[in-house]
């Protein structure tokens, strides 16, 4: 049971005139309808009305077609229950609009290119149709939760990103109105108590998070589990719930502006509780936020108690080392997003891993500690939000005090912290941080996936313009535009990179003396965020940043103009790649293990 549905409206290059089909029940929204007084809609509960009100059984004259006021626009109108234009002549007319290059975007993408559409994303789980028991069935119920922790995680340093002290907002009375000083206590209380409820909300989630997460670790430390391990997938879920926390404890301690709030909440409430009963739990829980806030790597301390409450679990800490370490050297991360995550959780697993009351060089065994010192020493800054980076060497040092074991590691505790870096080495960094050193090879990379993008364009064009095309050719200029777009995200996303990359290089070595023009003589004071900013970039490096940015958005729009050609062919590419992997590959990879007896996880 359809509706159907006909408006009746100005025609446009945006809005051409159809009928649509909702589910019956399923009303129309009032954004949708048409802003003009003279139009109107109906819904029809079936298709007999709407024959009869475009079949021409009116009496009187015949309608009267008005005069064209313009070539491209045709007006319709509903008179006396028959159209001025017929739906034919009205749609025809869509053949007269002349559509110019570079206007502006009425409508949003029509076709998402990404799309979570993962085997993992299950929102029943198949647990109400168990049929069989599936290898796979625990390990994905886990990626799903780890996921969902994830996402809260994101919203929670996002949360605490955005804090800001509300103690300077705070009124202070004057002497005449000391009287008032118990109202003032009970609103500032009121006030604060809001802020500190989140700051709950999050020491209550990291919690959880952090036991979820050693719990999951937990599972593969079993004998039966070390086998085959965790997927990829799983590798990937556990690294980025590690990043949020880690994340989360490094917003906690950066933010100073938390602890003066804190201090005044404690204040307040201990002034405003005299007259309240039984406060002996909410004191309880002032005195636990209070430890939560004040003790730095307070997260990173619960995981490690977490993770080494029941068994150790220093063998899939090495597993996960091991991955960080082989995807960083061999460039297995597609996005830069993915490559940051990797720097920053690779010291806390180091240090993890070599806290355990084990013998810590097994570990070394496995990873050559020069391996480590290679990658912490080819990254010493990584961002982690827009004004905030972390440095491997830093953390490690800080990290050692709390970590006994650790400290022992003095090969690593000597790696030199941003600040320290010796003058020789300084050049190396800046060659490779700077956009301005690379940006002869950044335009050629975008002369060039220019040029290939719009010939596999043109390629598809043509595929879509030829009836009985052949299938191999058909086949290889989908796979060409497939190989095409994954280039362009790269392309976008190294960019993206190296902007970020660059800020936190700059964020970590502010400019010591600002020039001071003629009109700034009076005024020679600055603020560090103008040391890290504003004064920190010269013309050649404003000008290189603004070039890149431009190349950014110029290949975006390019491929975000495509997105209705090109995504039938992705979809379908990525179908043939993955039933040609299970069907063909897949198959003859199984029968010669069966065959030569051999372990299949090998």
């Amino acid at each position: 049971h359809f509706h159907f549905e006909y408006t009746p409206r100005l025609l446009s290059p945006f809005t051409p005139l159809y009928s649509t089909v909702r589910p019956h029940g399923v009303r129309r929204q009032s954004s949708q309808l048409s802003p003009r007084s003279d139009t109107s809609w109906w819904c029809i509960s079936s298709p007999l009305p709407l024959l009869r009100h475009f079949a021409p059984t009116h009496s009187g004259p015949p309608p009267r077609t008005p005069p064209p006021r313009r070539p491209a626009r045709v007006r319709i109108r509903r008179r006396c229950g028959a159209m001025a234009i017929p739906v034919e002549e009205a749609i025809a007319a869509l053949s007269t609009f002349s559509l110019e290059d570079e206007q502006p975007d009425v409508q949003g993408l029509a076709v998402l290119l990404s799309s979570e559409r993962y085997a993992t994303n299950s929102p029943i789980e198949y647990s109400d149709v168990a049929a069989y028991r599936l290898s796979l069935g625990e390990d994905t119920k886990a990626i799903n939760q780890l996921n969902a922790l994830i996402q809260e995680g994101k919203e929670m340093a996002s949360l605490l990103y955005t804090y800001r002290s509300c103690v300077k907002a705070l009124p202070q009375l004057p002497d005449s109105m000391k009287h008032s000083q118990a109202d003032l206590y009970l609103e500032t209380y009121q006030v604060l108590d809001l802020e500190m409820s989140r700051l709950r909300e999050i020491q209550r989630w990291q919690a959880s998070a952090a036991s979820k997460l050693a719990a999951d670790m937990q599972r593969f430390s079993r004998p039966e589990r070390l086998v085959n391990g965790p997927t990829v997938t799983h590798f990937w879920s556990m690294l980025k719930l590690l990043d949020v926390l880690l994340q989360l404890d490094h917003l906690k301690n950066a933010k100073a502006s938390i602890p003066n709030d804190f201090s005044w909440y404690k204040r307040t409430f201990t002034q405003v509780s005299t007259q309240w009963q039984d406060t002996d739990t909410m004191r309880e829980e002032l005195d636990d936020l209070q430890i939560f806030l004040s003790t730095r790597w307070a997260i990173l301390l619960n995981l490690h108690a977490e993770m080494f409450r029941t068994n150790t679990v220093e063998d899939i800490l090495q597993v996960l080392i091991v991955f960080c370490v082989e995807s960083l050297e061999l460039d297995f991360a597609l996005l830069f997003p993915e490559r940051h995550t990797l720097l920053r959780v690779l010291p806390v697993l180091v240090v993890l891993a070599t806290s355990s009351e084990k013998e810590s060089e097994s570990l070394y065994k496995r990873v050559k500690i020069n391996r480590l010192l290679n990658i912490f020493k080819n990254d010493p800054v990584i961002p982690a939000f827009p004004d905030l980076h972390l440095s491997p060497a830093a953390m490690l040092k800080e990290l050692s005090s709390y970590f006994q074991n650790f400290s022992s590691q003095i090969r690593l505790l000597t790696l030199p912290a941003p600040h320290e870096i010796p003058p020789r080495e300084l050049q190396d960094y800046q060659r490779h941080y700077l956009i301005l050193n690379h940006m002869g090879t950044i335009r050629a990379e975008h002369d060039d996936f220019s040029i290939r993008f719009a010939s596999a364009m043109n390629q598809m064009i043509t595929l879509k313009s030829s009836d009985g095309a052949d299938n191999d050719w058909s086949r290889d200029i989908k796979g060409n535009m497939y190989d095409t777009v994954v280039e362009g995200f790269q392309l976008l996303s190294r960019w993206t990179g190296r902007i970020w990359e660059q800020c936190a290089w700059k964020f970590s070595r502010p400019c010591k003396e600002p020039p001071i023009s003629d009109s700034q003589q009076d005024s020679a004071t600055f603020f560090d965020y103008e040391k890290v900013v504003r004064w920190n970039y010269t013309a050649e490096e404003r000008r290189a940043l603004l070039e890149l940015i431009g190349y950014i958005k110029s290949i975006g729009l390019m491929m975000q103009h495509c997105d209705t050609l090109v995504s039938e062919a992705l979809w379908e590419t990525i179908h043939m790649e993955v039933q040609d992997f299970v069907q063909d590959k897949l198959d003859t990879m199984l029968r010669t293990t069966f065959r030569k007896k051999k372990d299949l996880s090998r």
